[in-house]
């Protein structure tokens, strides 16, 4: 499933939602961070090591399709991308229910990648992991939307409604925080502030209550 979004709040409320399931199921994230200083977090090759390592934790240890992997790689060679979706393949296979959240794959850097991946995983013709279950938070990218709209033409568009929130939180912080500034600063501050929200509740927030 696609959400179109452009907050990590939503990420992390699926995600503690899903850790209260019972019987407990796999559980994996991974927020892609499109910030200079966060390179590593950019790249489909960190998420696909992140997931293997998550879900390897849940499963009580190293499975013996990764410690094989290395051990056919050596001490001197890294495996490849495809090796290691493989072993997370075959990983996956070992829950009865697994739960992948990718937060914000708009600011993947190779997202191509993971969408090929994605796309493979839940309709190749080598066996779909059936008992997969992924939702991705995203900024609704022409590419992306292809590639989910092909499997779930109901994505969630969440972005509106956060916004229409955002607003009517910032007009009522406005009225009680500014009320000595006269109408048009408070419009000025307002958009000011609606631009650097970004979607999201956390900058507003913080402002008014610890600015």
């Amino acid at each position: 499933m696609l959400v179109r979004s452009t907050g990590r709040l939503l990420s992390s409320s699926i995600i503690n939602k899903l850790s209260q399931k019972n019987p407990p199921c796999g559980i994996a994230y991974f927020f892609f961070d499109g910030r200079d200083s966060q390179k590593a977090l950019q790249l489909h090759e960190n998420l696909i090591r992140s997931l293997i390592s998550q879900f390897s934790h849940q499963r009580g240890g190293i499975p013996t399709e990764l410690a094989d992997l290395y051990k056919r790689c050596g001490d001197h060679q890294q495996p490849s991308i495809n090796q290691l979706q493989g072993v997370l393949r075959n990983i996956l296979n070992g829950f009865s229910h697994a739960y992948v959240a990718i937060d914000a794959l708009d600011e993947c850097a190779d997202r191509e990648e993971t969408l090929i991946w994605v796309n493979e995983l839940v309709s190749g013709t080598d066996q779909p992991a059936e008992n997969l279950h992924i939702i991705i938070t995203s900024r609704p990218e022409p590419d992306i939307k292809e590639v989910f709209e092909a499997h779930d033409p109901h994505s969630i568009d969440v972005e509106v409604t956060t916004k229409q929130d955002i607003m009517k939180y910032l007009k009522l912080q406005m009225k009680s925080k500014f009320k000595k500034c006269d109408k048009s600063t408070r419009e000025k501050i307002e958009s000011a502030l609606r631009e650097c929200a970004e979607g999201s509740y956390v900058y507003p927030y913080y402002l008014f209550n610890h600015g």
